[in-house]
């Protein structure tokens, strides 16, 4: 029987939902999509078996079959046992639209289930430290050094010899409404009492960022207007902004794509890294992930993707309990 295949706005209406939810249950991992041109796609199939997963309470993983392997979603939960799964799953832990390409070259190995845990980078590290995640992504700013993700490798995985790829840097800024009617230029906008923002959840980057910058700046979070109210994605964050909401929301540029009405402030670049450990180097999945960063091709289709600092793709250093060398 012939694949229907669906626009978003198609999603919406069919789920009963609007329009910024499908985008976000497209971001999150849990509704898979295809690109066509600059549109996206959603097979009706993938609706039902979304629908199913809900309809079954499954929350310990949620299937969505990628062409190019098996793919699924895992909720933040000890990771136990995986029934009818026969080898042991790669769990990767990451939100950026470039992992989507990572897990779609290990996933052709076909030796293991590829499963995908969103959780924020923090939080990545420190189940990558107990031992629940197979890799993680990170992109957590150190106000102190100036430094992305080493000072916390070697704070938050102590004793853990483990190795990091740069992957690229991405633009961290504000949402505003479009035109930016309320003139917000930088940090210390947020201090100024005509402003209402939306924040990010603990323990991810974009929430560390912001926090260190506040102290940095003396800014009391307590006299900043919505400070207290989260959400876990660039995505709803803009859209919070777009609706009216908040007149300023935290995030990366690429988190507002889909949502119109909103202008973007860039503050500043963060460099993102794809942190696994050493004893995992020489396993089919790690393998894949090395050789497509490190040869070029990763590099060739971020180039496609746009939106990305590819300076400093590819350089990869280790950690031995703390210590780090480059390698790159």
């Amino acid at each position: 029987m012939e694949s229907i295949l669906l626009t978003a706005e198609d999603v919406a209406k069919q789920l009963r939902i609007k329009k910024y939810t499908v985008y976000e249950l497209i971001k999150r991992g849990e509704l898979p999509s295809s690109k066509v041109g600059k549109q996206v796609r959603v097979y009706q199939e993938d609706i039902n078996r979304y629908l199913q997963s809900r309809k079954t309470g499954s929350q310990a993983l949620v299937p969505a079959l990628a062409a190019e392997g098996p793919v699924g979603r895992l909720e933040d939960k000890p990771l136990v046992d995986f029934p009818g799964v026969p080898q042991a799953p790669i769990i990767i832990c990451g939100q950026d639209k470039c992992l989507d390409l990572l897990v779609s070259r290990i996933s052709r190995t076909g030796t293991n289930l590829v499963l995908r845990s969103f959780m924020g980078s923090y939080n990545g590290l420190f189940t990558l430290y107990n031992g629940r995640v197979t890799m993680a992504a990170a992109h957590l700013w150190d106000g102190e050094t100036d430094t992305y993700n080493y000072p916390f490798i070697r704070h938050l995985l102590p004793g853990l010899p483990v190795g990091a790829m740069r992957l690229a840097g991405r633009m961290q800024g504000f949402y505003v409404k479009k035109g930016n009617p309320l003139q917000i230029k930088d940090w210390r906008d947020l201090a100024r009492r005509d402003i209402t923002m939306i924040n990010r959840e603990r323990g991810c980057g974009t929430r560390i960022l912001l926090d260190q910058k506040l102290a940095q700046l003396g800014i009391d979070t307590d006299h900043i207007q919505g400070y207290t109210k989260e959400y876990t994605s660039h995505l709803a964050c803009a859209n919070t902004v777009a609706k009216g909401e908040a007149n300023l929301g935290c995030g990366c540029e690429r988190g507002r794509e889909h949502i119109s009405g909103v202008d973007f402030v860039p503050l500043q670049l963060e460099w993102y890294d794809f942190i696994f450990r050493l004893t995992d180097r020489n396993t089919p999945a790690v393998r894949t992930m090395l050789s497509y960063v490190l040869e070029g091709e990763f590099r060739q289709d971020l180039e496609m993707l746009g939106g990305y600092d590819l300076s400093q793709t590819g350089r990869y250093e280790t950690f031995y309990g703390g210590t780090g060398s480059s390698l790159s």
